[in-house]
C-alpha cells in the first residue's frame, strides 16, 4: 500500500529510506509521524528532514510530501508545528494527502509556556484556539480550510496551587484564561485533534 501511495511521485522526488532503522508495519493503513526526530511511534512511518533514530523516510516536511492525494489515514505531529515556517502551506499539504476523515494530532507548547520561548528554533507560539482558524470559511482563501477540530486539550506544567488555579480558571472560561491569566498561571502543552474534511471525493 505504501508503494501505491508513492506511485504518483517522480523518482527524483522520492526520499531515501534509512537502512539502519526499523521498518514499520504499513500493511493496513498509512499513518505518518511527521517531523518524528528521535521519537518513534509504533505503526507510524517516521518522516523527517534529518537522519534521526526514528526516521524511516528522509524528506523536507515543509515541501511536497511523497504521498498521493487522499492516501493517508492518520498524521501525528509531536512538537513540530512550532518549527514550521509556513503553517497554512503545510496544512494545505496535509489536507491533500489525507483521506476524507483522516485524523491529525498536533502537539505543541502553549504560548504561555516557558518551553515555547526558550528554544530559538521555535518560530510560532500557538494558542488553545489557533487551529480553529483552519475551520473558518471566511479565511479559507489563505488558510486552505478543510479541517474540523473535534477536540483540544491543555496541560499545565509545574505543581502546587498555581497549577490548580490555572486549571480552574481555564476550565471556567478558556478564552478569558488566555486573555487575562495565562502568563500568571502558565500552561504547558496544547493538543489539537482534527479531521480532514473533503467535500468532493477524488
Amino acid at each position: 500500500m505504501l508503494r501505491q501511495s508513492l506511485a504518483g511521485v517522480t523518482a527524483c522526488a522520492l526520499p531515501k529510506l534509512n537502512p539502519h532503522i526499523r521498518k514499520p508495519d504499513m500493511t493496513e493503513q498509512i499513518k505518518i509521524n511527521l517531523g518524528c526526530g528521535n521519537k518513534a511511534k509504533a505503526g507510524y512511518l517516521g518522516i523527517d528532514k534529518f537522519p534521526c533514530e526514528a526516521v524511516d523516510t528522509i524528506v523536507d516536511i515543509e515541501g511536497t510530501l511523497p504521498f498521493e492525494n487522499s492516501s493517508v489515514d492518520e498524521i501525528w505531529m509531536d512538537n513540530v508545528i512550532e518549527h514550521i515556517r509556513d503553517i497554512p502551506k503545510l496544512m494545505t499539504e496535509l489536507h491533500r494527502i489525507g483521506k476524507n476523515g483522516a485524523l491529525i494530532t498536533i502537539i505543541t507548547p502553549h504560548f504561555s509556556s516557558a518551553g515555547s520561548w526558550k528554544d530559538p528554533t521555535h518560530i510560532h507560539h500557538l494558542s488553545y484556539f489557533s487551529m480553529d482558524h483552519f475551520e473558518k470559511q471566511d479565511v479559507a482563501h489563505y488558510t486552505g480550510g478543510g479541517f474540523q477540530v473535534f477536540k483540544r486539550e491543555l496541560s499545565f506544567s509545574g505543581g502546587g496551587p498555581c497549577k490548580w488555579l490555572g486549571r480552574l480558571l481555564f476550565k471556567r472560561d478558556p478564552l478569558n484564561y488566555e486573555r487575562k491569566w495565562c502568563f500568571i498561571f502558565r500552561a504547558g502543552t496544547v493538543r489539537y485533534f482534527m479531521r480532514v474534511i473533503k467535500t468532493q471525493q477524488p
